[in-house]
């Protein structure tokens, strides 16, 4: 079956900027965003270089602080029972991270077909179904965004002051962390070190909630354009079916060529 040629969307570019708007804020912060959409400018790849390796040294740092210290006898069994969620968090957001880079080429795939869907669209019809698809896919985002930000800068910076903060035998005060064996490396006696170790597991937390919401906002931001194709082949069937103007005037076999290829990226 021969190729169908199909006029350019003139305002594909803004469509697809407006589109991956999230995924586009979320990625530059854990440096991924120059793998998955090749458009990008050297200083930008710079800087995803410079995110990707404090991200990946921030990460590796709690997890190897965080491990030292659950399976040491320096903790009870108590703490190591409490530790070993925050740990599991830690070891499968970083797994999440790798599996990011690894099928970075899979991903840019889709982006590219997703930018390809926008540049080809015809009709300004088809062009509300995929901006009215777009605007559910940000809503999701918007939604996996405050709801793991608002969850995890909770656990990171409320709940360790919520707890109880007992005194050593030395009557010092013990100062509240979300995630214990800081003090391996640091010494949280004093106030500056603290802080500094404080704001160190909250800029990790932050690491570790855009891996998370990056993963969700990219399938939402997926699922929500291949639905908006699916609604745009019914569209033309249903307009094949009721022969309409604009398939009167194309033979019915374009037609049907047209419908098929859209069917086909579709479910690619």
């Amino acid at each position: 079956m021969s190729k169908v040629s199909i006029r350019p969307n003139v305002n594909h570019e803004k469509d697809v900027v407006d589109t991956l708007m999230w995924n586009r804020w979320l990625l530059r912060i854990i440096g991924i965003w120059p793998l998955v959409y090749p458009n990008t400018t050297k200083i930008e790849k710079i800087l995803a270089t410079f995110a990707f390796a404090l991200c990946w040294t921030v990460l590796a740092l709690l997890l190897v602080l965080t491990s030292m210290y659950t399976f040491s006898d320096q903790s009870i069994m108590s703490e190591k029972m409490k530790m070993l969620g925050p740990l599991g968090y830690v070891f499968f957001s970083m797994l999440k991270y790798l599996f990011l880079v690894i099928r970075h080429k899979s991903i840019r795939g889709c982006v590219q077909v997703l930018s390809a869907d926008w540049r080809m669209v015809q009709q300004g019809y088809h062009r509300e179904i995929m901006i009215r698809e777009a605007a559910k896919g940000h809503v999701l985002s918007k939604f996996c965004i405050m709801f793991m930000y608002c969850g995890g800068l909770s656990y990171n910076t409320v709940m360790p002051f919520l707890s109880q903060t007992p005194e050593s035998e030395l009557n010092i005060t013990v100062r509240p962390m979300a995630y214990l064996g800081f003090d391996i490396l640091f010494n949280l006696e004093f106030m500056p070190v603290y802080v500094f170790a404080f704001c160190l597991q909250c800029f990790t937390g932050v690491v570790m909630f855009n891996i998370t919401t990056s993963v969700c906002c990219l399938a939402a931001m997926f699922v929500a354009h291949a639905c908006g194709q699916i609604d745009i082949v019914i569209d033309r069937m249903e307009n094949l079916m009721k022969g309409n103007e604009q398939c009167s005037r194309m033979k019915f076999d374009r037609c049907m060529a047209i419908i098929v290829q859209h069917h086909v990226r579709a479910l690619r």
